[in-house]
């Protein structure tokens, strides 16, 4: 049986988002799901509100047995502290519905089924690794990062992941350990052509320093970077990343097939936090490649994300309409009119200057014009002063004739 990825999920009452259908119809097919939208529009309340109830059924509770449990707790525990915040996981629970493409809690709850990923990336996030002193019991860490619930906290723990699969490579050489070796270089091969990808740098290696335990990124320039001295920029691109490569060779490691490609749902609240244009437009489409089978379910105020990615379906939370497929082909500008609701593809600043050209255009003032041009020699570019010069043209010709 398939991991269940979501076919719809039917908003109740999500802030500003109430009594909707997203998308309109169930999926038929596996398919991404990006919800965009005005601030305030829903779009997070949405996905904590997802992430809540997929943690309730990894626990092995379905909704319905969680509200009942909850209840339960809330009528012998009347006068408790703690009341307020369960009368709100209630509250969380009934806003949203989940439909599934198979039995979900079936396949949660069942021992016997391959593993899954669920995680949730919230927004603002970034690479904050914890240092490390010495190599950790294999079997210990493993555990202590099979219970780390929070996304931010199993990242931290990357570097420590990465220093004991060098040092356990090292031994599984002296004992001729072909299987794990293999492992293991398959690991490290996929990550450093990852890393190739995010920073454009087809010369880019990876070294470890044994005698710190550290890791450096070094570029094709020679340029050394620790994990924890990234940019904003490039630290929460690899946050996610680094998160799903953890989970991923858990999986492969406890399944013994290490080319294993793992199901599951990963959410993502703006992505583009923190990313250059180039790197908002990669980073969903990198994602997918790596992850085949993970359903991404993420929220974005970004045209480069919604534009992004082909296998998926975007949904605005402002209109209430899922967003038709011309949007994969489409340059930013028409995004920006058609999509996100603005006048026009200009800048305040250009608008201004437009708005001056236009009001002497229909006088026919030519000292106004050339003093625009003048004025705003710094703001304009070619095509506008091209754009100024024929208005200018045209008006001399039409003053001789």
């Amino acid at each position: 049986m398939n991991f269940p990825y979501i076919t719809q999920l039917q908003v109740h009452d999500c802030y500003a988002a109430k009594g909707l259908n997203i998308p309109l119809e169930p999926l038929k097919e596996f398919r991404h799901i990006i919800l965009t939208g005005k601030n305030g529009s829903g779009k997070t309340t949405i996905l904590n509100r997802i992430g809540f109830i997929l943690n309730q059924i990894q626990e092995g509770k379905s909704k319905e047995q969680s509200i009942r449990y909850l209840q339960g707790v809330i009528n012998a525990n009347i006068k408790h502290p703690t009341r307020q915040l369960w009368e709100k996981q209630i509250s969380d629970l009934k806003d949203v519905d989940i439909q599934f493409s198979e039995n979900s809690f079936q396949i949660f709850s069942d021992e016997d089924s391959v593993p899954f990923i669920v995680s949730f990336f919230k927004a603002h996030r970034r690479v904050e690794l914890d240092d490390v002193k010495t190599v950790t019991i294999e079997d210990d860490f493993i555990e202590k990062l099979r219970k780390k619930n929070n996304d931010d906290d199993f990242t931290k723990l990357f570097k420590q992941y990465l220093v004991n699969k060098k040092v356990y490579e090292a031994f599984d050489f002296m004992n001729n350990r072909e299987d794990k070796i293999n492992q293991n270089k398959l690991f490290f091969d996929n990550l450093i052509e990852t890393l190739k990808s995010i920073f454009e740098d087809d010369g880019l290696e990876l070294e470890f320093v044994q005698e710190s335990f550290e890791f450096y990124i070094v570029l094709s320039n020679k340029r050394k970077i620790t994990f924890n001295n990234l940019s904003e920029g490039f630290s929460a691109f690899l946050s996610v990343i680094m998160d799903l490569l953890i989970r991923t060779d858990l999986i492969r490691k406890q399944i013994g097939d290490f080319n294993f490609q793992p199901n599951g749902i990963v959410l993502i609240d703006e992505p583009e936090t923190h990313l250059h244009l180039s790197m908002q437009y990669d980073i969903l489409p990198l994602v997918s490649k790596l992850f085949p089978k993970i359903q991404l379910i993420v929220a974005t105020h970004s045209p480069a994300i919604i534009s992004s990615l082909e296998n998926s379906v975007v949904f605005d939370l402002t209109s209430k309409s899922e967003v038709s497929d011309w949007i994969l082909g489409s340059s930013f500008s028409e995004l920006m009119i058609r999509h996100f609701g603005l006048e026009n593809e200009y800048s305040p600043v250009a608008d201004k200057i437009l708005n001056e050209v236009k009001v002497a255009a229909k006088n026919k003032d030519k000292e106004a014009l050339r003093d625009i041009l003048i004025k705003n020699e710094a703001f304009l570019t070619p095509v506008l002063c091209l754009d100024i010069e024929s208005i200018l043209i045209k008006i001399k010709n039409e003053q001789n004739d």
